[in-house]
C-alpha cells in the first residue's frame, strides 16, 4: 500500500519545489502542476481512472482524464472509444451542482463509495463506460473550493478486488490539499501563500523536519557569531548545532537549493549533515536575535556585507536635517568618498539596480537634491532623493571604481567598474560609466552590463516568423555587411551576438572589436578598444583584414574612416555585422551616404539592415483583453490588412504583484528587416529619396516597424498604446501607393 511518504520521486517533488519557490508563477504553471498531481494520484492509489475538475466561470470543467489500459487490455476498438471520450470531457463543462462532483465542489467535503452496500447501488447507476466498484473524490480547497479530484477504481493487480480504503481517501485528501494551493496561487494573483505555508508544503516534499518555533531549536551561538552574519544572509542557511570538526546542522528555507548549500560548504569550511526546513520570517527573527536589529552593519571605516540600502538613506538624510551632525554619523563624515556610509550607499545603488531588473543608473544633481534614477524596461523611475552634500563624495567614489580622475570635473568623462572587486556578494557585473559636466553638478549614467547573462537564441528576441528565417538566410552568407540600426538600447548589440552564437562554429573566425565588450562567448576573438592609447574601430578593423577573418564585428560605425574600411571589408570576402544609429532600415543608406561612402559601393556591399525598438510587454498575469474601435481599430486594420479589428489587449490599471504595479514586465524586439535585391540596388544607385526607397522595400516585401508593432500587439504581446508611442504609424501606404499628407522625406533627412 503506497503512503503519504512515498507519494513521489524526487524529480516530481523537485518540480513541485520549484513551482513553490518561484516568486510570481504564471498560467502557463498551471498544466505543470495537474499533470503532476495526477501521476502521483494514480500512482500512489493505484487507480484505474482519475480525473481533476476546475471551477471557471460558475462551471465545472473537466482539466485532466487518465485512464488506464487494464480498461480495455487487447481491444484496439475500446481503446479508441476512450481516447474518443476523453477529448470530448476535455472540451466539456458541466453546469454547477452536478453530480457527485458537483455536490463535493459545493459543500467542500469528501465523497467515499466503497463499492459494498448501499454504495454499490449508487455507483451502479454511474455510466461512465465501465464498471464501477469504488469511487473516492475530493475538493480541492483553500479559502474556497477551486475544484475536485475523482477516483474510480483500483488496479485489479492491487489485490484489493478494486475498492479503496479509508487510508486511500487521506492520501488523496493530502494530495488535493497542497495541489489546490499551488494551483490557486497561478490563477488568483491577489492569493498569496505565507512564508509558513510554504516551509509546510516543502516539509512535506522533502520529508525533512519543520521548526517554526524559536524556543523548538538550541542554537550554538559561537557558531553563529563565526559563521557570520553575511554568509547567513546570502545564502539563507542558517547553522545552530555543530555535529563535528568540520561539519554542521542547519535551518534552511529551501533545501532543494544545492547550489546554495555548496556555496555554504565552501565559505565556512564546513559540510552540511542535517538539515530542518524553516519558514523565511523565522530565519529573519534568528538572524535579529543574534545579531541585532541591524544585522549586518560594519565597523567603522568598512562597507558593510549586508546593509539595506533604505537604512543608508536614512543614515545620510538623518546626517542633514536639523541639529544634523549629533547622531551616529556626522555630515562632514560623508563628504569624503571613503566614509563608510558612501562606500554603502554606492554599493547599495547598484546592487538594488542589479536585482530590481534595471539596464541604466542615473546619478543626477539638482538644485536641492541629488535624484538617483533607475531604467527599467526602458522606463526611468526616480529611486531616491539625497541630500545634494553627498554628490561630490558619491560621484568621486564611482571614478575611483573606474579609475577615472576624480580632480577633472569640467569635461566628460568614460570608464568601466569591475563590480566582483567591491562586493561579497555573487554578482558578477560589469558597468559601463560615463560622466558629465551639469548645471548644478556632475552627472553619471551608469550601464549595468550582465556577464552572468548568456545571450539569447535568436528566436526568442521577438523576431517574426517570416523576418527570422529571412534574417537567418543573411547571417549564413559568405560576405557582405549586415547593419542594425535604432536607438542607445534598442537591443542591437544583443540581436547580433544572438546572430554570432548562431553560425559560431570551429571552422569560422570571428573577430570582434567592441567598446566595451558587452557579453564574452566562447569561440569568439574578441577587442576592447582603448581611445586613450589610439585604438579605434578604425585601426582595429585595419588589424584584423590581416588576421584572416571570416566574420568581422564592428561594434558601432561612427565616422567615415570606420565606414570606409567596413564597407572594403564586405567587398572584399568578408561578412561585417556592425551598428548604426538611424530611425529606420532605408534611411541607413543615406547616413552611409552622408559618411563619404559611394552609393554603388552601398548597393554591393550591403546584405541587410535590420532596424530594431524594444516595446514593454504587458504583464502576462494581469493584462485585459478588449476589442479596439475607432482611430485603434482603424490603424491596427490598416497595418496588417485585416477587414476586421482582433481582440487585442491593454494593461491593467494598477497592475498586479507580478509587474509591480506596472501592468507591464519585460521587453520584445520589433524589427522591420530591409534585406537588399535588384530593385533596392537600382534605387540606391539611383540616390532616390529616403521615401521612395522605403516605398521600393515594402514592394519586396519589408514590413516596417510600425506593421510588426502592430502584429505584436495582435499577438497579446505588447499594448497598442506603448506600440504607437515608441514607433508612429506609416506615412507611406502599405500597397506601395501614395504616401499620407505629409511632406516627402529630403535626401539625407530620414535618419
Amino acid at each position: 500500500m503506497a503512503t503519504a511518504s512515498n507519494l513521489t520521486g524526487t524529480l516530481r517533488r523537485s518540480l513541485l519545489i520549484k513551482v513553490i519557490s518561484k516568486p510570481a508563477p504564471s498560467k502557463e504553471d498551471v498544466n505543470t502542476v495537474i499533470e503532476l498531481t495526477a501521476s502521483k494520484v494514480v500512482e500512489s492509489l493505484q487507480a484505474q481512472s482519475m480525473t481533476l475538475y476546475l471551477v471557471e466561470g460558475g462551471e465545472i470543467a473537466f482539466k485532466h482524464i487518465y485512464y488506464s489500459p487494464t480498461l480495455w487490455g487487447a481491444d484496439k476498438d475500446k481503446e479508441l472509444q476512450f481516447k474518443e471520450t476523453t477529448r470530448k470531457l476535455l472540451a466539456l463543462k458541466l453546469p454547477a451542482g452536478t453530480g457527485n462532483v458537483g455536490k463535493v465542489i459545493q459543500t467542500g467535503e469528501p465523497l467515499f463509495f466503497s463499492g459494498r452496500g448501499a454504495d454499490a447501488a449508487t455507483l451502479k447507476k454511474m455510466d461512465v463506460g465501465f464498471e464501477v466498484n469504488s469511487m473516492l473524490t475530493v475538493p480541492l480547497k483553500t479559502n474556497i473550493v477551486i475544484g475536485a479530484i475523482q477516483v474510480l477504481n483500483k488496479e485489479p493487480s492491487a489485490g484489493t478486488g478494486g475498492s479503496f480504503t479509508p487510508k486511500d481517501l487521506s492520501v488523496l485528501m493530502e494530495v488535493a490539499e497542497y495541489s489546490s494551493t499551488l494551483i490557486q496561487r497561478m490563477l488568483d494573483p491577489k492569493f498569496q501563500l505565507t512564508p509558513e505555508d510554504t516551509a509546510k508544503f516543502i516539509s512535506k516534499f522533502t520529508e525533512l523536519p519543520l521548526v517554526t518555533k524559536i524556543e523548538d531549536i538550541d542554537v550554538d551561538e559561537k557558531l553563529v557569531e563565526i559563521t557570520g552574519d553575511a554568509i547567513i544572509r546570502r545564502e539563507c542557511i542558517f547553522p545552530y548545532k555543530k555535529t563535528g570538526a568540520n561539519s554542521c546542522s542547519v535551518l534552511m528555507t529551501n533545501p532543494l537549493d544545492y547550489a546554495k548549500r555548496e556555496a555554504f560548504s565552501q565559505a565556512t569550511e564546513m559540510s552540511i549533515d542535517d538539515v530542518k526546513v524553516i519558514p523565511a520570517s523565522l530565519l529573519d527573527a534568528l538572524l535579529k536575535r543574534a545579531f541585532g536589529e541591524k544585522a549586518g552593519a560594519a565597523k567603522a571605516g568598512e562597507p558593510a556585507a549586508e546593509v539595506d540600502i533604505d537604512e543608508v538613506k536614512d543614515l545620510i538624510a538623518g546626517a542633514y536635517t536639523e541639529g544634523g551632525g549629533t547622531g551616529e554619523v556626522k555630515a562632514a563624515d560623508l563628504e569624503s568618498e571613503d566614509s563608510a556610509p558612501i562606500i554603502q550607499l554606492t554599493n547599495r545603488i547598484i546592487e538594488d539596480a542589479y536585482v530590481s531588473g534595471a539596464s541604466d543608473i542615473h546619478i543626477e544633481p539638482m538644485e536641492k537634491d541629488l535624484v538617483v534614477r533607475y531604467r527599467v524596461d526602458g522606463v526611468c523611475a526616480e529611486k531616491m532623493r539625497l541630500p545634494k552634500q553627498v554628490a561630490f563624495a558619491l560621484v568621486a567614489r564611482l571614478k575611483i571604481m573606474c579609475n577615472l580622475d576624480i580632480s577633472e570635473r569640467r569635461l566628460p568623462q568614460d570608464g568601466r567598474i569591475v563590480f566582483k572587486k567591491y562586493t561579497k556578494k555573487n554578482i558578477d557585473i560589469d558597468l559601463r560609466v560615463a560622466t558629465g559636466p551639469m548645471n548644478h553638478g556632475e552627472k553619471v549614467v551608469m550601464r549595468i552590463l550582465d556577464k552572468a547573462k548568456s545571450t539569447l537564441p535568436l528566436p526568442m528576441l521577438g523576431f517574426s516568423d517570416e523576418n527570422l528565417a529571412k534574417y537567418r538566410e543573411c547571417v549564413r552568407q559568405p560576405y557582405g555587411m549586415i547593419l542594425h540600426c535604432g536607438p542607445t538600447g534598442s537591443g542591437k548589440s544583443m540581436t547580433l551576438y544572438a546572430a554570432l552564437a548562431e553560425i559560431n562554429t570551429p571552422d569560422v573566425n570571428i573577430q570582434t572589436a567592441e567598446d566595451p565588450i558587452e557579453y564574452t562567448l566562447p569561440g569568439l576573438n574578441q577587442m576592447q578598444m582603448n581611445k586613450q592609447i589610439g585604438l579605434t574601430f578604425e585601426r582595429a578593423l585595419r588589424c584584423y583584414l590581416r588576421m584572416d577573418p571570416d566574420i568581422i564585428l564592428v561594434g558601432e560605425i561612427r565616422d567615415k574612416e570606420t565606414a570606409q574600411i567596413a564597407c572594403e571589408a564586405a567587398l572584399t570576402g568578408h561578412l561585417l555585422v556592425s551598428t548604426l544609429h538611424t530611425n529606420d532600415a532605408p534611411s541607413t543608406v543615406s547616413r552611409m551616404g552622408e559618411m563619404g561612402i559611394e552609393p554603388f559601393n552601398i548597393s554591393a556591399a550591403l546584405v541587410c539592415v535590420c532596424a530594431q525598438r524594444l516595446l514593454r510587454r504587458v504583464c502576462k498575469n494581469c493584462k485585459v483583453k478588449y476589442v479596439p474601435d475607432g482611430r485603434e481599430a482603424e490603424i491596427i486594420m490598416k497595418a496588417l490588412d485585416l477587414k476586421e479589428a482582433p481582440e487585442i489587449y491593454k494593461a491593467a490599471p494598477g497592475g498586479c504583484h507580478v509587474c509591480s504595479g506596472n501592468g507591464y514586465k519585460g521587453r520584445v524586439g520589433i524589427h522591420e528587416l530591409m534585406v537588399n535585391c535588384e530593385e533596392i540596388v537600382e534605387a540606391i544607385n539611383k540616390e532616390v529619396e529616403v521615401a521612395d526607397l522605403k516605398r521600393v522595400c515594402m514592394k519586396n516585401g519589408m514590413k516596417t516597424m510600425h506593421q510588426d508593432s502592430m502584429l505584436k500587439v495582435k499577438m497579446g504581446l505588447t499594448t497598442m498604446e506603448d506600440a504607437l508611442s515608441n514607433v508612429p504609424a506609416d506615412m507611406i501606404a502599405v500597397d506601395g501607393g501614395t504616401e499620407a499628407a505629409e511632406p516627402k522625406a529630403k535626401k539625407g533627412h530620414g535618419h
